[in-house]
Parts: C-alpha cells; sequence; structure tokens
C-alpha cells in the first residue's frame, strides 16, 4: 500500500486532481520556490530499489526555480543500507535518519499492524548506524522506544528523549539536534519537552512545507517509491500542500461541540 492509497483509489485520484489544481496555481511551485519539500520515508525494500532509484534521479535534474527538496528516513531499517543509501551516496544526496536506539538490532516492537510490509524487516545495528554517518548522512533521534509521545506522562516524554539522545550521542561522537516524532504524534507539551532537552529541529508528518524556520518545527510529507510517478513529482512541487488546511478543517469540525 502506497502513502496515497490508503483510502482506495477514488480518493487518491481525487488527491491526484487537487493536486494538479494546485500544482497550476502555483506556476509549478515556482510561486513557493523559497519553501522546503521534506520528505519522509521508511524503509526501501530490495523490490523497490529501482522505483527509488528513478525518485531520485529525478530530483538530481530539478530546476533551481523549483522547492528545494530534503530526503529523510525515519526508523533506520538495514534495507537502507543497500537499496537507498548507495543512491543517495552516488548521486550527492543527503539524508537524515531518524534512528531508535532501543530497538537496535531487532524487528520493531512498536505498535505495527502484522500485515505491514516492514512488520519483519530489521532495524540496523549501533554499529551499522555508526557506520554510515558521515558527510551526506546525519543520524537523528526518533525516541527511545517509538511510543506515542502525546500518550505519555510528561516525565515518559522526557525519558524517551533525553535516553535516546544521550544514546546517539555516545554512540555517533557528535551532539545529535534533530528529532522526528514517532507516527507525528504530538502536543504542545511534546514539542515544549524536546525543545527543553536540546532538540533544534523537530520534524512532524503534517503535509506542510518546512519554511519553519523560527519555531523549528518542521512538517514532512510521507514517501515511499511505490507512488506513481506523477504523485511523486507533485508532491517534490508542493503540490500536495492543501493537505494540511483540508485536515486542521476537518479536524476542527470533528471538534466542534454539538458534532
Amino acid at each position: 500500500m502506497t502513502v496515497y492509497d490508503r483510502h482506495g483509489n477514488p480518493i487518491r485520484i481525487l488527491y491526484l486532481v487537487i493536486a494538479i489544481i494546485w500544482y497550476v496555481l502555483t506556476a509549478g511551485g515556482r510561486l513557493r520556490c523559497c519553501k522546503a519539500v521534506i520528505l519522509c520515508y521508511h524503509g526501501v525494500l530490495p523490490k523497490r530499489r529501482e522505483q527509488f532509484r528513478r525518485q531520485i534521479v529525478s530530483l538530481s535534474g530539478r530546476g533551481r526555480c523549483s522547492p528545494r527538496v530534503y530526503m529523510t528516513f525515519d526508523d533506520a531499517f538495514v534495507n537502507l543500507l543497500d537499496n537507498a543509501i548507495p543512491i543517495l551516496s552516488k548521486l550527492k544526496i543527503p539524508a537524515i535518519i531518524f534512528a531508535v536506539p532501543g530497538n537496535f538490532g531487532q524487528t520493531p516492537k512498536w505498535n505495527i499492524a502484522a500485515g505491514h510490509s516492514e512488520y519483519n524487516e530489521m532495524i540496523m545495528t549501533a554499529q551499522q548506524l555508526q557506520s554510515i554517518q558521515g558527510d551526506l548522512v546525519t543520524i537523528g533521534s526518533h525516541t527511545q522506544t517509538h511510543p506515542d509521545l502525546s500518550k505519555l506522562l510528561s516525565d515518559q516524554v522526557r525519558w524517551q528523549l533525553t535516553e535516546s539522545k544521550k544514546n546517539l550521542e555516545q554512540l555517533l561522537g557528535r551532539p545529535v539536534e534533530e528529532l522526528a516524532l514517532p507516527h507525528g504524534a504530538y502536543n504542545q507539551e511534546v514539542l515544549r519537552i524536546a525543545q527543553e532537552v536540546g532538540y533544534k529541529r523537530i520534524y512532524t508528518l503534517e503535509p506542510k512545507l518546512g519554511d519553519s524556520q523560527e519555531s523549528g518545527v518542521f512538517g514532512r510529507f510521507s514517501m515511499s517509491p511505490d507512488v506513481w510517478p506523477i504523485e511523486f513529482y507533485l508532491t517534490c512541487c508542493g503540490a500536495y500542500a492543501w493537505l494540511y488546511p483540508f485536515r486542521k478543517c476537518l479536524k476542527k469540525l470533528r471538534h466542534r461541540p454539538g458534532s
């Protein structure tokens, strides 16, 4: 299942049509060229390697007037070692990989559906993660055990964020200042604690352009190698940015008194 077909193809096609309209209204993203599009991948399976390669090659040929596109990967799956990092390195495209220290060298222990494509995928060991950091690959925190932080008590949130940061810094020998929120879940208390313990850049899964330099909180667009090429292209042009205000409006309507 791709990131755009979770509600079935009719909704997927409707989203695509709206994205095309948005693309036209923003002149192919050129009217928003000062803003960044941050993509959030998870694993890249062997059967999706060639699709991923084509996506990355298409990024390398983008014009200067297009929105800047940044690559991030949550969970630090082992399959990235063969199916993503060599491609990114060859084309000199930087990426941030967000790791879960409490899950090194195992399959995911957090809440993940049994039928999910990554249910049995291995997470990198500490040594594997250490070996890939460098000029192009930055390692960030994805908490210590990958919980939904919005459902934890403040002391539990603080432990998740400080323990992960401490363990990664000891492993990598450098400050860890990037945090990706598991499941994209957070509240204002989570953000406050994250900034308080030293994270300078915090990434959500809200589909909005990543231009929040003052707050240090950045939205990201969920991505996978098996989306339609036109979906990938439009996402990188910022044409799916309409999803953020749309979902925000829906959320307000659901929580409206009397609804």
